[in-house]
């Protein structure tokens, strides 16, 4: 009979969620600077702006560009709807505003999907009497994480090979192995492959010996 060992794969998730808030999200941006929004790969995200509305006045054109983008506009309202003739195509049925809420100035962009390209610079301008006028910058962090594979490589005499895969984590993840009396596990150098996405995958295998009952993976 094959014995393996329990293993159990941690992720610092609270970690990785309050170094962002600490870093990026903390405190009030001060004037002309941007506001940090967090977001996870796959879901969805709000990029807020707003304005001080007049009912003496029609509704303006409002447009989301991202810095860096071409072309830039990500969601152009104009005239009572969307205008698609200048939308990048990355973001097709991706962006929206959140209609019921146009009426108080809120002109926050609604990004679906988020996508690890999506990390950048947004500004938010509205057009009145065909002049712009800035509203707001946002500055959106996109990170990812996944479910990692461990599998068995090979189980010989008393030693078991198991190979680690991280696959697309975004910052690229440092992964440590603990026996179950809390001690370090040293194994191969960790090989890490950014794609073009700009996802980590980082694979690395270490060998038990068969005492070990249980394995500890951080990440």
């Amino acid at each position: 009979m094959v014995f393996y060992p329990f293993c159990v794969c941690v992720f610092f998730f609270f970690f990785f969620f309050f170094f962002f808030l600490f870093f990026f999200l903390g405190g009030s941006p001060a004037q002309d600077q941007p506001v940090h929004v967090l977001a996870f790969a796959g879901g969805d995200v709000i990029l807020p702006c707003s304005f001080n509305i007049s009912d003496k006045e029609d509704f303006p054109t409002v447009e989301w560009s991202k810095e860096g983008l071409k072309p830039n506009v990500v969601f152009l309202y104009r005239d009572g709807c969307e205008a698609y003739e200048m939308k990048n195509p990355a973001f097709e049925y991706r962006t929206s505003l959140i209609m019921k809420k146009l009426k108080d100035g809120n002109i926050s962009l609604r990004i679906s999907n988020v996508q690890v390209s999506d990390t950048g610079k947004y500004q938010c301008l509205v057009f009145q009497k065909n002049v712009a006028r800035k509203v707001s910058t946002v500055e959106l962090f996109v990170v990812a994480v996944s479910e990692p594979r461990l599998s068995v490589i090979s189980a010989e005499g008393d030693a078991i090979t198991l190979h680690c895969e991280a696959k697309c984590w975004l910052p690229e993840p440092q992964v440590t192995f603990l026996d179950d009396n809390g001690k370090n596990i040293y194994g191969e150098n960790p090989k890490g492959q950014q794609d073009a996405r700009g996802c980590f995958t980082v694979t690395q295998r270490v060998t038990l010996q068969r005492a070990t009952s249980r394995l500890y993976i951080f990440f």
